[in-house]
Order: structure tokens, then sequence, then C-alpha cells
């Protein structure tokens, strides 16, 4: 089960190419994607760089640091599924981005 969280205003949200938020004691990366927002833990798994700041190439955020791939849909990485991240649904409501985090 989870709730949903208020994130960032959208309008004050700029993706270069991801936007970092810190909700809740985590920092997360949104990306705009297939008309809304994917949410995904921000450090990669490996070397905690920044994933907000990776490229973003056919839905997948390349770390910046090793290159290593994440799925913005499922978390999952190249390198096997020892080193995925979480994702979060996201939503807007009332101009505001909400993610689903867990009870």
């Amino acid at each position: 089960m989870s709730r949903w969280v208020d994130a960032a205003p959208v309008a004050e949200m700029t993706f270069d190419p991801g936007f970092a938020v810190h909700v809740e004691g985590r920092w997360l990366a949104v990306f705009p994607h297939a008309g809304g927002y994917r949410v995904i833990d921000n450090a990669c798994p490996h070397a905690s760089a920044p994933l907000c700041d990776g490229t973003l190439l056919d839905g997948k955020v390349i770390c910046p640091l090793h290159l290593w791939e994440f799925d913005l849909t499922s978390g999952a990485c190249d390198v096997g599924p020892d080193w995925s991240v979480t994702t979060y649904d996201a939503r807007v409501q009332d101009g505001v981005l909400q993610v689903a985090m867990p009870s």
C-alpha cells in the first residue's frame, strides 16, 4: 500500500535531463516520460552518482559516472537485477507533482 506525497510544484521543475526532489528523507529523480513523469531513486546503486544528471535514451537513464542504464518504468539495470533502482508512481494534482510512497 502506498500514499501520495507532495514532491514539487510542476512549474518549478526544470529538467536537465532529470529533476531531483527530496521526499521523506529520500532523494528521487523525476523525468518527463510518455506525456507524464517517471520517478526513480536518484542515487546510482553502484557509486551513488545522481541519476537526475544522466542521459535519457529510449526510456532509460544512463548513469553519468559509469554509464549503467536504468529503465524508467521498471528500474531494471542493464548490469543485472541486483543493481536495479526503486521506481515510484507519480501524478499531478493541482499543479503539484505527487509521488506514491510506501506506507
